[in-house]
């Protein structure tokens, strides 16, 4: 798994745009992700030379790889400069995640595998490619021209027991199903086979007790133990577990070896399952190969789901199913429901086309990366949803309480009666197509259609019509006490009052409601019981107040006011002033278009949640870490909302400091923290020393 992630990281560090071969016709329209790494654009912002330069390359992922550090990345015989591809693919009963790349000089290339690799493999021919085998489920093939890595796991795998429990149809008795007996015989045959040898002895064999016949003659016994018999182990002759041995795991009553033969029937069933999984998972990956090669691919590249969201100059792409991947992970938690699934029509053979795409478009600028996300259906129904659930305009009342200076916000403005409706036709969609209760697709519509007219989704969205802000206003840092433990050489225990530091929050969560009246009851309601329960909890004419002790909790209070169509709570006394005297901060003219003109709106100042994150980090190294990145990194920023047919956002993230551009930024953060590390180690060596 090691040599798989250092080539994903080495497609990860530079890949580039046109080229002589065309590997996205390569990557089939099956896919539920799709990463593109656009090798061109990586290059002018941190050439491959360069990329030696960086001392974790070469000291972390090289000798991961058992790769000598003094071989160039350019000299390992992978083209750098074209575009590559990763998708991830579930066929059958198997999950792969597939790496594509460009070779630029083959014979480095294979100087390079057989480095790596050849002493304990062998490369085998197969039509068209060179295969290779690197552990039980990574694979490699590579002509002249391409190279694919294929990671996959075989995901049906049987457990024993539930083996044991569909065979054993008879447990309460003596006798034995000859079915059973063939399966548990052709088991340990098949494992023994493949193995050379089973590494496991016979059961123990007592001088007195049960005693494993001679061949031919299954099923014989001596007689069961006296009472305070001494019981002497009788050293068996082989350690080759034998077709009579298997007969007799079966076939013997209950004796003082059972558990031991029990043991060993499991360890071989695990065996076998493992060794069908290896054959399952290179079958998978030869396919995969070979269709790759042969150009006998169904590519996504034609797929509208796919060209409406992708930008083609983007440094790197990502690109999502959000059905497909739903639908293969459910298969992959309930595949220990083998005996259900094994027979079921997969849920990934459903046609998902109408459902939402999404893609993430990255760009490495000179001062900022920028991060373009788009979402998009093919389906007009499920855009008309979409556009309904984006079909919302922030409360401007809500802004008041945007202080200047503070270190970030998050507003969402949706709505919610949409959002219900959209719920309902998802859910019907996501449990049609499971498979195991997709031939009651009918029940669940029916379900889902009494449960949609049961909710009265109106009702909802006036209490709760979709408007929410979050301020972080500031955060300190406060000493609290907190009981420790001691003790003493007798192991007694006593209290030690103790201080620490903790960061505390100042912040303001505010939404907006059309059922004042039904808000009033739920912040009045604690009143009542607050005594019984002994919480401080009091009204204050005009707000509410839940009040902690001080020198224990990092917040001092919580303020829940409703006024004026808002429901709030704050640990910031100063809002609930402002509230109560309808007055508000003053709020700068980019925060409020950026809010009113997007569905969200986030901002981050990473600069000032640095600093004061590390007033609070407890080590130098943290200290140190949390330094460089105010110093280098600027404000985060996230705009989305609905566009052109889909749901479109707009992540920036400004970089400071001495950086060519923001790709190089990565890099040189990655570089730091590394040094940083590496020095806490030589430290830690020598104060053991």
């Amino acid at each position: 798994m090691k040599k798989v992630l250092f080539f994903v990281a080495l497609c990860g560090i530079a890949f580039t745009s046109v080229s002589a071969q065309n590997l996205l016709a390569k990557v089939p329209s099956s896919a539920t992700m799709v990463i593109k790494y656009s090798g061109e654009n990586f290059s002018k912002n941190v050439p491959v030379q360069k990329l030696n330069s960086y001392s974790f390359i070469k000291n972390n992922l090289f000798k991961m790889m058992n790769v000598d550090t003094l071989t160039a990345i350019q000299n390992m015989g992978i083209d750098l400069e074209q575009d590559s591809y990763q998708y991830i693919a579930n066929d059958d009963s198997t999950l792969s995640f597939v790496t594509i790349m460009h070779i630029k000089n083959s014979t480095q290339f294979l100087q390079f595998i057989k480095a790596s690799y050849s002493a304990k493999n062998k490369t085998e021919q197969k039509n068209g490619f060179q295969f290779l085998s690197i552990s039980d489920n990574t694979y490699i093939g590579w002509n002249e021209t391409v190279a694919v890595i294929v990671n996959t796991s075989y995901q049906f795998k049987e457990s024993y027991y539930t083996h044991k429990y569909k065979t054993d149809t008879a447990v309460a008795t003596t006798t034995v199903d000859s079915v059973a007996v063939a399966d548990a015989v052709d088991a340990v045959k098949d494992a023994a086979t493949a193995v050379d040898e089973a590494k496991v002895s016979k059961p123990k064999i007592y001088k007195d007790g049960y005693k494993t016949p001679k061949k031919g003659v299954a099923g014989k016994k001596k007689p069961v133990a006296k009472k305070g018999t001494v019981k002497k182990k009788i050293a068996p002759k082989k350690k080759v577990y034998d077709e009579d041995m298997a007969i007799e795991a079966v076939t013997a009553p209950y004796s003082y070896e059972e558990d031991s033969v029990e043991n060993r029937k499991r360890d071989l069933w695990d065996q076998q399952q493992d060794m069908m999984a290896k054959k399952k998972q290179q079958e998978e990956a030869e396919k995969i190969m070979a269709s790759t090669f042969t150009g006998n691919v169904m590519s996504i590249e034609n797929s509208m789901g796919y060209k409406k969201i992708i930008e083609p100059a983007a440094h790197v792409s990502l690109w999502l199913n959000s059905d497909n991947l739903l639908n293969q992970y459910q298969n992959y938690f309930s595949r220990n429901m083998y005996s259900i699934i094994k027979y079921a029509k997969p849920s990934y053979t459903k046609d998902t086309s109408d459902g939402f795409k999404t893609s993430l478009n990255v760009y490495f600028e000179k001062d900022r990366m920028r991060m373009e996300q788009k979402n998009f259906s093919e389906n007009e129904e499920m855009q008309n949803l979409g556009k309904s659930v984006m079909n919302s305009k922030q409360n401007t009342s809500l802004l008041n309480v945007v202080n200047p200076g503070n270190i970030g916000y998050f507003s969402m403005s949706i709505n919610t009666e949409a959002m219900l409706n959209y719920y309902y036709t998802a859910m019907k969609k996501y449990l049609g197509n499971v498979s195991y209760m997709s031939e009651y697709s009918d029940m669940v519509n029916v379900y889902i259609d009494l449960v949609q007219i049961m909710i009265d989704e109106k009702g909802i969205a006036e209490l709760n019509p979709g408007n929410y802000l979050f301020v972080m206003h500031d955060m300190k840092t406060k000493m609290i006490e907190y009981t420790d433990y001691e003790y003493d050489k007798e192991y007694n225990s006593k209290e030690v009052k103790k201080k620490k530091k903790e960061l505390s929050p100042n912040f303001t969560f505010v939404m907006d409601t059309k059922r004042e009246d039904f808000m009033q009851k739920l912040v009045k309601l604690p009143l009542k019981y607050s005594e019984k329960n002994k919480y401080n909890y009091k009204e204050k004419g005009g707000y509410y107040e839940l009040a902690f002790d001080s020198t224990k909790y990092p917040v001092s209070s919580l303020f829940f006011i409703v006024k004026d169509g808002k429901a709030m709570v704050t640990t910031s006394k100063e809002v609930v002033n402002n509230t109560l005297a309808n007055k508000g901060f003053a709020i700068d003219e980019d925060t409020k278009k950026s809010i009113m003109d997007n569905n969200y709106s986030i901002k981050i100042d990473s600069k000032k949640l640095f600093d004061i994150l590390g007033t609070e980090a407890s080590t130098k190294t943290n200290k140190k870490i949390c330094a460089y990145m105010a110093e280098n990194m600027g404000d985060i920023k996230t705009e989305s909302g609905f566009k052109d047919g889909m749901i479109q956002g707009t992540t920036t993230i400004k970089i400071n400091g001495n950086h060519a551009n923001s790709l190089e930024f990565i890099f040189n953060t990655i570089e730091y923290m590394n040094d940083l590390y590496e020095k806490d180690k030589i430290e830690e060596v020598k104060k053991e020393d």
